[in-house]
């Protein structure tokens, strides 16, 4: 009977339905190493169906060596039985033998298709295999395949992280229209390189193409603008977001939008983006909470902290660090320390920009020794935390500490930047010290052909003003290579004040109507002058200019933090706002 084919091809075809019912079952090793010797009993592990199932099924239990036994059975491989190899290995991140087999199948002049080339370019990515990603996109040239959506995300973002932007573009200019998700990828490239000015020419390149906008492309692009602080055209890409419909249920568009209003200074539109959101993650509530902190607004920042414990929104690294610039931007010490405590119970890690957060605030909340501690005990320092350090001593008049600190710095083969230099000028500005502040400056452009800013110059005018030096200081902003703004004529104008140059003063002034029309701040500061020098007609005149320009003046408050609670004040000593410290 068993001589009959027919019979026993029946017998089969029921032993291998009753057999494939078992592979969901199969939650353990043991149980499908049993259901492997089944199927050898009856001799069904040399099926390409069989064996490619058992492949699949001993990947899934993480069992790569006995998932190549299973394929090696198999008499005749199919694409699909290769994939499932290709597929398990990249699953379970044996990216060697991804390559290894990949070499083996084209060695057996197995024709690549779609999945192969992508597994294969996904597996050079991970093991920075440059040159054989190039020869994968050869293959896929050869085959026609090169520009088929499931291989050309892959091969794309080889040439980014692997390779050069260049080669990325030369791929993303030949891509038919219908596949959007490549132009997107490009553009969180050039966002994640810093390269955010590229990215508009980028887009117009895409609109030129023929290709629409698309909403992965339309997140990076708000970054960029949110990174340049390009508001007018964020304002223009949130309009067109709007008009195709891309905000709905997309929670990182939204995000992004927020983080784009709030890093152009944008508060308003940023918080009621934020507040219009339906569902927000730690992700939005950490951009508004920066948005706000970094805008000076840091007691609605702190109170925003407080909401997300209410929503039970757990905050991350990211998040906490926003909230220990606002408690530095309050000098709210206790705050601060409350949320330097949450991290400890939390066991948050504590990455570079986090402990730099960690030193600054404690550092300009007058908590030097707290914050040399947290410098001292840092795994890993970059630039910014030398230099927020730095800042930290100059600011409490510790020059000469500050300088030293400094040196050590350089010693350490770590190149200051812009930042650092401000910090050093500062703390010079704060200790009168000139010489050492004309040796910095010059040490800025010379040895490290940094060109300054206007918070360099701000602070060289405001160290050569406070010493008298107020023609030098005059000269210095004549010769500047930009135009001067607010920050330096307003440092001139306080030296003005200092030393009783009344006619200085006026001009300066003067020059700071133009440049700040609507700003109260100069005009009430020439007016102090005059008063200084009893000149009370001039006083009258000033305030009358005040008032015909309606320069209203702004409600002023402080802070003051009595028994880890922060209360606001305005300035006829009202109570606005209280925040308790302490956090969940």
């Amino acid at each position: 009977m068993c001589g009959d084919p027919t019979l026993r091809d029946k017998l089969l075809s029921g032993h291998s339905k009753h057999l494939s019912s078992f592979f969901p079952r199969c939650f353990s090793l043991r149980r499908l190493r049993q259901l492997h010797a089944q199927l050898f009993l009856y001799g069904l592990h040399h099926s390409t169906v069989f064996g490619s199932r058992l492949a699949h099924a001993y990947f899934e239990l993480d069992a790569p060596r006995h998932a190549q036994q299973a394929f090696d059975q198999i008499h005749m491989k199919t694409p699909h039985s290769w994939n499932t190899m290709l597929s398990g290995y990249f699953s379970t991140h044996n990216l060697a033998d991804l390559l290894r087999l990949y070499k083996i199948s084209r060695a057996r002049n197995h024709r690549p298709d779609t999945f192969s080339l992508a597994f294969g370019l996904r597996a050079c990515v991970g093991l920075f295999l440059f040159d054989f990603g190039r020869s994968i996109h050869s293959e896929a040239i050869r085959s026609n395949l090169d520009l088929a959506e499931y291989v050309v995300v892959p091969l794309i973002n080889m040439y980014v992280e692997l390779g050069t932007m260049e080669d990325a573009e030369k791929v993303l200019r030949r891509v038919p229209p219908g596949i959007p998700t490549v132009w997107g990828l490009m553009m969180k490239s050039y966002v994640m390189a810093s390269l955010d000015v590229k990215i508009f020419d980028l887009f117009h390149q895409m609109k030129e193409l023929g290709h629409e906008l698309d909403q992965l492309s339309a997140v990076y692009l708000v970054r960029a603008c949110g990174n340049i602080q390009a508001a007018k055209a964020g304002c223009m890409l949130h309009a067109i977001c709007l008009k195709k419909n891309f905000l709905e249920a997309c929670i990182h568009l939204q995000t992004s939008l927020v983080d784009m209003y709030g890093k152009s200074g944008m508060v308003d539109s940023a918080k009621k983006m934020f507040d219009e959101m339906p569902c927000k993650d730690v992700v939005s509530w950490s951009s508004m909470v920066a948005s706000l902190a970094q805008c000076g607004r840091a007691w609605e920042s702190l109170h925003l902290l407080r909401d997300m414990f209410d929503q039970s929104i757990l905050p991350n690294a990211v998040t906490l660090a926003s909230a220990l610039l606002a408690c530095s931007n309050l000098g709210a010490l206790q705050q601060g320390k409350s949320v330097h405590a949450y991290m400890v119970r939390n066991n948050v890690e504590l990455d570079v920009v986090s402990n730099t957060a960690l030193l600054d605030m404690y550092a300009k909340c007058g908590s030097m020794e707290v914050a040399h501690k947290v410098f001292a005990d840092m795994p890993e320092r970059n630039v910014f935390s030398w230099s927020a350090m730095i800042g930290g001593l100059g600011m409490h008049g510790m020059c000469s500490r500050a300088l030293e600190l400094f040196e050590h710095m350089k010693s350490e083969n770590l190149a200051p930047n812009s930042v650092t230099f401000v910090a050093v000028l500062s703390a010079c500005s704060h200790s009168g010290r000139v010489e050492e502040g004309r040796r910095y400056f010059k040490s800025m452009t010379e040895d490290y052909k940094l060109n300054p800013k206007h918070e360099h110059y701000t602070c060289m005018v405001d160290l050569l003003g406070r010493a008298g030096l107020l023609e030098e200081a005059e000269s210095l902003i004549k010769e500047m290579p930009i135009e001067a703004g607010p920050s330096v004529w307003g440092a001139l104008l306080g030296a003005c004040r200092i030393h009783k140059q009344i006619d200085k003063a006026k001009q300066v002034a003067d020059k700071l109507f133009v440049l700040e029309p609507d700003q109260r701040g100069a005009h009430v500061l020439l007016s102090n002058i005059y008063a200084t020098a009893e000149m009370w007609d001039m006083v009258k005149n000033t305030r009358e200019l005040m008032s015909k320009r309606d320069l209203q003046k702004t409600v002023g408050f402080s802070t003051i933090e009595v028994d880890k609670k922060v209360y606001v004040f305005d300035a006829i000593g009202r109570t606005r706002a209280s925040l308790s410290s302490g956090t969940s």
